[in-house]
């Protein structure tokens, strides 16, 4: 003890921890002030409190009576009503932002016209920044929302669960990505249909948990299922103000099989977002009355000739083929991205630096003052259907300008907008034959951006556009139209360039709604013969020789989805589930013991394993699930059992036998395998325990104790063999006694219609109840593109080709014959 310690403290001193000497400590000093103001501030907000409790009080019966009389007419219809004015506000407020970026983006254009670099430098920024913000939400929001979202909706409705796909994030992410493309507008020529569906469907999953807790009842698959399928009807509706043909696309366009009672609910929904649309449209002066979305003003009566349908066919099978060209190309494209290493990791490090470059050049090239003249390059994506649903004829309309070839290319703020497709050195034909190469060229580029975006709008553009060059040039080889018993039927460009945009939109989507959906876009209903006639011949060339776009981007992901069967297959029927099962199979028995167990969790890599009564019989019983099994094996051999067994035996031992080895060999093991029999069996440290020890001491000291490990791992390994020839005690594992089953003589028709109905991943191939194979997406996959490519070989095929002196169990099986061993379940 030092002096220090030892002098008195004086009346000034003090401790860090108290007050002077004599009074309070320091914190109980402060504490008193704060428990006093605490103290005055709860009794002052007391009766706030008990107020709003007896206003809470008094408000419930009436809460309670505004629930039941909910729940009495229906929950859904409120659901879908707040679904559909949401979408549409969503959708108008988007436009509106949008047209807003458009025209500050034209304005600072035009204001930097005395220096060409400056407009250029303007022109690509704008792009190239937006683009970049659009690669950047999708990065770093949620990666989740790039891309159009359709594809893996179709994968989310067969019951596939895709992780933060229907998330907030996912939903904020998409919205602002979606903003900065279609702000892009026709430069980067990419559409917001897919984005939409997407965000539909999000707003569907969340109001649909908000619904479920409201009405008190549990959340289920099929209900989640209902509220996605009006959610995409909603989502379509909300883009082009047209409800049919939004239901009907997005049954097309998201699932394989529909429900006749989902119809009301997508209606309903569409409806309410079609309509809130249009009087949003009203109330924002931009409309003056609730009307179609694109006004044309056609001749009604008698617009085509009954002749001129072949060349309605013809131009349906121009753009089929040229969708099969484009389809091609894109998931090709697509293929190169996604399985050359090099490349992914590239793009998956650099998402935000391909898409600046990819506008930047997309910008270049449709600089106004440039190249992009000769397209059209200041329209929006409204404005260039807007001209080619124009009702004049331009090879007609512009003779009179040939004798004035020196006016400068028109602007956007022409009274006339088809004057955009003139030009002193082109015709408007050439112009638009330089924008359909342009743009298909263009449209595959920006498909490869990671950004949120839609593609079925360029695509209906870029119809429109073909069948408008189509349409004017059959008014070229038909000056006075076509004649039919002795009258001149005029033909109508703008009519090719609505059967165009439907039959090539619906070519690429390979759906038939498209023409449905451009009816209730003009307003044409008269032109439905022809513009089907078109949609079905471009339907027929495309469907029969590529997958559709969604299809693709399925495939090139290696989504778990089955392929389209093609109709008219009548091969299908001749294929039954003998014919492409595994015939390999895994099971158990009920006579089936613990070393079974261990072999089959050791070489199979199945989620779940069929039950039969035996061996001989092979009659199913139920299924059961790997993790319940390997529980099953993990309890029976566990290191609590070899503990107990260990200590059992320690007590009839000598007491100069260590423990500290059994306590070893209790966790360690006779195999070395450590407690993770519920997680994974390793089979390499088995062996690595069974080798003999490279270093043996050969010291008399050593020898005792060493021969004591011995005695205590052959009693263990005693132990196990014993354990492991138990028969397996299977009324502790959960069984499903009901799998799915189907019989051998199933055709393929059926087996796709059972799996897609139910969202099977596997199925039991059972005869009498025997089970004699087992189906999996993997096989059924497999059995449906080669039905549709017609290069499918049945087991009965495959035995043909074997060699005959080869006994059955020791053949080789051709490349690419082999049957999987292993189903996936």
């Amino acid at each position: 003890m030092g002096l220090w310690n030892c002098r008195k403290r004086g009346p000034k001193d003090k401790d860090p921890e108290f007050g002077p000497q004599g009074q309070t400590p320091r914190g109980e000093a402060e504490k008193e002030p704060l428990e006093e103001s605490l103290e005055k501030v709860w009794k002052e907000r007391e009766p706030a409190k008990r107020c709003s409790q007896r206003l809470r009080g008094a408000l419930k019966p009436l809460g309670l009576c505004i629930r039941s009389q909910i729940l009495k007419f229906g929950e859904d219809w409120l659901f879908l009503f707040l679904l559909g004015i949401c979408m549409a506000m969503v959708s108008f407020g988007l436009d509106v932002t949008v047209s807003k970026f458009q025209q500050a983006h034209l304005w600072v254009y035009e204001g930097l016209a005395d220096s060409g670099y400056l407009q250029f430098f303007s022109w690509t920024s704008y792009h190239v920044v937006l683009m970049m913000v659009s690669a950047a939400a999708a990065k770093y929001i949620s990666p989740q929302a790039a891309g159009s979202g359709i594809p893996e909706l179709k994968v989310a409705l067969r019951g596939v669960v895709l992780r933060e796909f229907f998330t907030f994030r996912t939903l904020v992410a998409k919205l602002v990505g979606v903003l900065c493309t279609l702000a892009a507008g026709s430069t980067i020529f990419l559409g917001k249909v897919g984005p939409f569906v997407h965000m539909a469907s999000i707003l569907a999953s969340m109001l649909g948990k908000v619904m479920v807790r409201f009405a008190g009842s549990a959340e289920n698959p099929g209900r989640k299922y209902e509220l996605l399928v009006a959610g995409t009807a909603a989502g379509v509706a909300c883009c082009f103000v047209a409800p049919v043909g939004g239901v009907l696309f997005g049954v097309e366009a998201t699932g394989t099989h529909f429900a006749v009672r989902d119809y009301w609910r997508g209606f309903f929904a569409a409806t309410c977002a079609a309509l809130t649309f249009r009087l949003l449209a009203v109330l924002n002066n931009t409309r003056e009355t609730v009307a179609i979305l694109f006004q044309t003003s056609w001749r009604v009566e008698f617009p085509y000739d009954l002749p001129e349908l072949l060349s309605y066919a013809i131009l349906g099978v121009l753009c089929g083929s040229i969708s099969c060209l484009f389809l091609f190309c894109h998931r090709n494209i697509l293929d190169v991205l996604q399985n050359r290493l090099r490349i992914k990791r590239f793009m998956a490090n650099n998402k935000i630096l391909y898409a600046g470059f990819v506008s930047l050049l997309l910008s270049s090239i449709t600089f106004p003052h440039g190249s992009g003249q000769y397209i059209g390059s200041k329209l929006s994506m409204k404005q260039l259907l807007e001209t080619f649903f124009n009702n004049q004829t331009w090879g007609l309309e512009e003779a009179p300008l040939d004798s004035n070839r020196t006016h400068p290319p028109p602007n956007q703020t022409h009274d006339f907008s088809w004057l955009q497709w003139t030009h002193p050195a082109l015709s408007s034909l050439e112009m638009v034959s330089f924008f359909l190469i342009a743009k298909f060229f263009m449209v595959l580029l920006a498909t490869t951006m990671i950004i949120p975006a839609g593609f079925f709008l360029p695509v209906f553009v870029y119809g429109a556009a073909l069948g408008r060059l189509y349409g004017e040039v059959m008014t070229k080889i038909f000056p006075d139209g076509i004649v039919s018993e002795g009258i001149h039927m005029r033909i109508v460009p703008a009519g090719y360039a609505l059967a165009g945009a439907a039959a090539y939109s619906g070519a690429v989507t390979q759906t038939l709604s498209t023409a449905l959906l451009t009816f209730e876009l003009t307003g044409q209903m008269s032109h439905i013969l022809p513009v089907l006639v078109a949609v079905l011949s471009a339907n027929a060339i495309s469907q029969r020789s590529q997958p559709s776009f969604f299809d693709g981007i399925i495939s090139v992901k290696k989504l778990p989805f089955l392929p389209k069967l093609a109709v008219g297959k009548t091969r299908g029927h001749d294929i039954y589930a003998e014919d492409f099962m595994v015939t390999d199979v895994k099971y158990l028995s009920q006579e089936s013991k613990y070393k079974d167990l261990r072999r089959l969790l050791m070489i199979s890599t199945l989620k779940q394993f069929p039950l039969v009564d035996s061996q001989e019989s092979r009659v199913l019983l139920g299924s059961i699930r790997r993790k319940h099994l390997s529980r099953l094996l993990s309890a029976h051999l566990g290191p609590e059992k070899r503990f107990q067994y260990i200590l059992s035996q320690s007590d009839q031992a000598a007491p100069n036998q260590g423990e500290p080895d059994s306590l070893r060999e209790m966790e360690n093991g006779p195999s070395g395998a450590q407690e993770s029999w519920a997680e994974e069996i390793v089979e390499g440290e088995e062996e690595e325990e069974k080798k003999p020890s490279k270093a043996i001491p050969t010291g008399t000291d050593s020898l005792a104790p060493r021969e004591e490990h011995g005695q205590h791992r052959h009693m263990v390994e005693e132990w196990e063999c014993r354990q492991l020839q138990e028969t397996l005690r299977l009324a502790d594992v959960p069984i499903d006694p009901a799998p799915y089953r189907i019989l051998e003589k199933e055709t393929l028709y059926q087996c796709y219609d059972l799996f897609n109905l139910l969202g099977l991943r596997t199925a039991y191939v059972t005869n009498m109840g025997r089970l004699v194979g087992v189906v999996s997406l993997k096989e059924l996959k497999a059995a449906v593109e080669g039905c549709v490519k017609g290069t499918f070989a049945g087991h009965a095929t495959r035995r043909q080709r074997r060699d005959p002196h080869r006994p059955d169990d020791q053949e080789q099986k051709p490349p690419g014959e082999d049957e999987p061993k292993s189903p996936m379940a």
